[in-house]
């Protein structure tokens, strides 16, 4: 036998102490006598006797009552003492808790045939543990580490049940993928301590004392095996909880591309696999933008795996989502997110006293999708407007065709046939020209083929510190691109037209007339200005820290998630660093996100508002395969499961709270028969 005080502190138990003293004071005190009138004398002698005590205080007489009221309080206050009996245990006096909070404990902890199953495997887990908790002696201590892809150390070593519960009751399944090794490293800390050298240097020395742990670890298994890794002083146990029979179709993959040959269509393309031990079939669904658009049937038997592919017409960015309709053991991996980014339509401001070949360029179908260019003579670089508009960096883009600005702006450029600013200077006089040489590496370059060009007066060009030669010539680097803080300056030495004499214009090369000229203007406003053509979104983990790049002036967007209900959830504003970049953490849940612009959501949200699309999912074949593993790898030793279930304490403070009732059921039967 053994008591868990329910009281802490030194004045509650003076108070329950107390409590008796009290009733027994009742008893000795009298009741204060009234005066009675009587119509008869024959109740003198009663009242003569009754003077003889009339005094505060009389002697205690036996009562049943009193009895009754003393046994209730005393079996009361024996009930907070919380007296119970457990079993021996060989316990180290160090325990530590490893709660796994991935995404595979979200499955059932038991067959679904089983009708004492509780609702998730995570939910068993904390209740194991709490067990544990409670039958915990007074010379025990214990931490709590919760761990997914990363760790949490909840609650650190402490003999304090009740700041170990409340630790227990703040742990919190997730979505993520599972990774022990930090748990392993955090409890390590305390039973493995560190040297200040190699053993045997000189000078070394044991900075603490071993403190050895039992490791007690609640999981699943579904993670990597850690073989590479000393468990030291920790003893590990490994209480696994879940069933090895398991039924689950799992969606692994999920992407959408739109077609080369047809800009209108959309590919989407999936993976479902079987992860379970019994054959299973459903209905794949696929809906576009909240809209049921195709389905197909799934058959698959355990441990095959089958691809779908669908074909949707839409012009714009769309987000999709697949759903497996069926009832398996894991609702997480039944759904799974797709989209196309925006076109990403950018500002252009193009400064030049005419120049038809570069208007024609940035007029085509296919570039007015993704840019507007607004075309100014260099006369505008003086106004008040430009030098506003300069300094904010309103344009993605800023194009000086035979020109330069006396002071560069806060947004990227591409100069030609001039000089942009200081570091930049021309290397040859103004000579014809043939390429010898194109860095086709580079995304500003791709898909162009340049030795057929005819140039007839261009200069090389020298730039600032980290310039990268893009076309080399004869006469040396022709066109080149530098860095200058988070902006990027491009120039070519040669420019596309020219004067003569006489002042008419005249081509001075014949790139206009070639394919590669709108491509290379394509790929200058993609890599400089931003611009995009709608592509495949990117997917991420649950989880995952995402970092988007906006090469537009916005400087701040709102994050939206759409999940399954298809509604718009806003998770807050997030502000835009200089170099454009974004840090988004809020990726907890799966769904569809997008970066609006401004701070402010409309609903329903422009297309046009919408500067960047990513999607998170799951995508886990390990968090998919639900059966539980029967031995883990943890160190150099394989670990195997033992019995889920926890050591009990039997306590007996609920049955002597019934028998309290009891008695004041009894006390009160005996009060009242004697009234009557």
């Amino acid at each position: 036998m053994n008591f868990t005080p329910a009281l802490s502190g030194f004045w509650p138990w003076v108070v329950l102490a107390a409590v008796p003293v009290g009733i027994v004071l009742l008893y000795f005190l009298k009741l204060r006598r009234e005066p009675v009138q009587v119509p008869s004398t024959y109740l003198w002698s009663r009242t003569i006797e009754d003077l003889h005590v009339n005094s505060l205080l009389q002697r205690l007489r036996n009562s049943i009552l009193l009895f009754l009221q003393l046994l209730a309080v005393l079996l009361a206050g024996l009930a907070l003492f919380r007296p119970g009996v457990r079993d021996q245990t060989d316990s180290l006096g160090r325990l530590v808790f490893l709660l796994d909070a991935s995404a595979s404990m979200q499955g059932p902890a038991t067959d679904a045939s089983d009708q004492s199953a509780v609702p998730s495997r995570f939910e068993l887990a904390k209740r194991q543990i709490g067990e544990r908790i409670d039958a915990m002696t007074d010379s025990e201590t214990a931490m709590l580490i919760q761990f997914s892809d990363r760790a949490e150390v909840m609650q650190a070593f402490t003999s304090d049940r009740n700041r170990l519960r409340d630790a227990l009751t703040r742990c919190a399944v997730t979505n993520r993928p599972t990774d022990i090794l930090g748990a392993l490293k955090a409890a390590d800390g305390l039973a493995n301590p560190r040297r200040t050298s190699q053993i045997g240097d000189v000078g070394d020395v044991q900075v603490a004392d071993a403190m050895p742990a039992e490791m007690l670890l609640f999981s699943d298994g579904g993670f990597e095996q850690v073989t590479e890794f000393n468990l030291g002083n920790l003893k590990p146990q490994y209480r696994a909880v879940g069933s090895t029979q398991t039924k689950n179709l799992a969606i692994v993959s999920f992407s959408a591309n739109r077609d080369l040959n047809n800009p209108t269509r959309v590919e989407a393309f999936a993976t479902i696999v079987n992860t379970g031990q019994t054959a299973l079939s459903g209905e794949a669904s696929l809906l576009l933008e909240g809209r049921l658009i195709d389905a197909a049937s799934v058959s698959l038997e355990p441990g095959e795996q089958s691809g779908l592919s669908f074909e949707v017409e839409a012009q714009d960015a769309v987000r999709l989502r697949l759903n497996l309709d069926i009832n398996d053991d894991l609702d997480l991996d039944d759904t799974a997110y797709a989209s196309l980014t925006p076109s990403g339509l950018v500002s252009v401001l193009v400064v030049t006293e005419g120049n038809q070949p570069l208007e024609l360029g940035l007029t085509t179908e296919k570039i007015a999708r993704v840019a507007t260019c607004e075309f100014v003579s260099p006369e505008y670089m003086k106004s008040e407007a430009y030098a506003k508009r300069a300094v904010a960096g309103q344009d993605d883009l800023i194009i000086f065709d035979r020109c330069h600005p006396d002071k560069l702006p806060a947004t990227n450029t591409f100069t030609i046939g001039d000089l942009p600013g200081d570091g930049w200077s021309f290397e040859s006089e103004p000579t014809s020209l043939t390429l010898i040489d194109v860095d086709r590496t580079h995304p500003v370059m791709r898909y162009l083929e340049l030795y057929s060009l005819l140039i007839f007066s261009g200069r090389a060009v020298s730039g600032p510190e980290g310039t990268l030669d893009l076309v080399e010539s004869d006469a040396g680097t022709v066109m080149a691109i530098a860095p200058r803080g988070s902006y990027r300056d491009l120039v070519m030495g040669f420019a596309l037209v020219s004067e003569d004499d006489d002042g008419n214009v005249q081509a001075n090369t014949n790139w206009y007339a070639e394919r590669s000229w709108p491509v290379f203007l394509f790929n200058v406003l993609r890599q400089l200005a931003g611009a995009s053509a709608s592509t495949a979104a990117p997917s991420y983990r649950p989880g995952e820290m995402v970092v988007a790049r906006l090469e537009s002036a916005v400087r701040n967007v709102t994050l939206v998630r759409t999940g399954e209900q298809d509604t718009d959830v806003s998770l807050g504003s997030l502000s835009v660093s200089d170099g454009g970049n974004v840090e988004i953490v809020q990726t907890q849940t799966p769904g569809n996100y997008q970066l609006v612009r401004g701070d402010e959501v409309k609903n329903p949200i422009p297309s046009q508002d919408v500067v960047d699309r990513f999607a998170i999912n799951l995508f886990d074949l390990s968090e998919s395969q639900l059966a539980t593993k029967q031995d883990v790898e943890l160190g150099y030793e394989t670990i195997a499961a033992v019995d889920a279930g926890m050591e009990t304490r039997r306590e007996y403070w609920r049955i002597l709270l019934v028998i309290v009732l009891i008695v004041l059921v009894v006390e009160w039967w005996l009060y009242t028969r004697r009234l009557a």
